[in-house]
């Protein structure tokens, strides 16, 4: 087993967020310093731009901030690949309509569902849920070769689940309408236990609150509830809606608490590695992750509070070069805490810069879309 690998698998054995800031600073930044060492020798086309641009030899590297970037729409222009055992090429497109291609081995996808799993299951108290997905059931099996961004990613959310309910079917028509038979075994089940509700934010927003055939008096649910919901903000924002209404709607006509709303940030460069906010609160970085902010014009790395690129580092891609992304997001860091020598990192995504393709998993829904 290589060392970069046996490091990695260590690391994940850590707590998805409690994990000591000491020994994270160190070993991050190793696995990091590993990761361009092994993109360099594996990628062609990494290598040539990491020399081109006279980067740092890696060893030299001390500090996080000097790991080098690339920018993810590099993704769209250039296949590239580490490994030559790829089972899976995972796609994306933005409203451009050009894709991101991102080529995933046996070893990235384990290394990216031990990470998944661990922050979803800490997130849901360690317990497995029954999930109600606001979604039709997929006629495409997750294990083909080519599979999209989107089904990807929910299947990666599904896995904490012991059971899988689908709410959504298509009629006679061909149009997404509520699939009663489930929404009545939801409403039998949460009067004794609590479930997972779970699906692209836009999708919960039109069938669920939005849906006036909804019998909401019938829906008020166990109080450990969890709402999960992730993407598709563009098309809310384009109706004036804010997370803070929409925050707003779920708790008053499901009786959700709002630190039961979970909100997931993250994206096809680097699955596996996702950022859970709680009600209003920001995005939590996990321990297998860390999260920088750019100046939109120097580059150069920020005071906390200040908005800037969103930079994301994560120990998990081996398949690609993914480790070190700089986003088209423009964010900040709202928490920065260290208590009891585990560091607290939140952030808030504020926009993306003007003139930017939008880009995300859940951004550009077709109006029949289903996962």
């Amino acid at each position: 087993m290589k060392v970069i690998e046996k490091k990695i698998i260590n690391f994940l054995k850590e707590d998805p967020y409690e994990i000591s800031f000491d020994y994270k600073k160190k070993e991050f930044l190793e696995i990091l310093k590993l990761q361009i060492h092994y993109h360099k020798k594996n990628c062609l086309n990494y290598r040539i731009w990491y020399e081109n641009n006279k980067f740092k030899n890696p060893d030299n590297i001390n500090n996080i901030d000097e790991i080098p970037y690339v920018p993810s729409s590099i993704f769209k222009k250039i296949n590239l690949s580490s490994s030559k055992k790829l089972n899976r090429i995972i796609s994306s497109s933005g409203s451009s309509g050009e894709k991101s291609t991102i080529n995933i081995d046996k070893k990235t996808s384990l290394f990216q569902r031990t990470s998944l799993l661990k922050i979803l299951s800490n997130n849901l108290n360690n317990e497995r849920k029954i999930f109600f997905i606001v979604d039709v059931e997929p006629l495409i099996k997750t294990n083909e070769l080519n599979v999209s961004a989107r089904m990807a990613g929910m299947s990666g959310y599904l896995m904490a689940s012991n059971e899988k309910n689908y709410l959504l079917k298509f009629d006679k028509n061909k149009k997404l309408v509520i699939d009663y038979k489930q929404l009545s075994k939801l409403i039998k089940i949460n009067k004794k236990n609590s479930v997972v509700i779970i699906g692209y934010t836009y999708m919960i927003w039109m069938y669920l609150i939005k849906a006036y055939e909804f019998n909401y008096p019938k829906l008020k649910l166990n109080k450990n509830t969890k709402f999960i919901h992730f993407g598709g903000w563009k098309k809310l924002e384009e109706k004036k809606i804010s997370k803070s209404k929409f925050l707003l709607k779920i708790n008053k006509n499901f009786n959700i608490k709002k630190e039961n709303i979970l909100d997931i940030y993250g994206f096809s460069e680097q699955l596996g590695t996702v950022y859970v906010s709680k009600g209003s609160s920001g995005c939590r970085v996990p321990s297998y992750a860390h999260v920088l902010v750019r100046d939109t014009k120097t580059l150069q790395v920020i005071n906390d509070g200040k908005p800037g690129f969103l930079q994301f580092l994560s120990i998990l891609p081996l398949s690609y070069p993914g480790f070190s992304i700089l986003n088209d997001d423009i964010g900040y860091i709202s928490r920065k805490s260290i208590v009891g020598q585990i560091e607290k990192i939140e952030f808030k995504v504020k926009s993306r810069l003007a003139n930017l393709e939008p880009r995300g998993c859940g951004d550009t829904l077709p109006k029949n879309y289903y996962v």
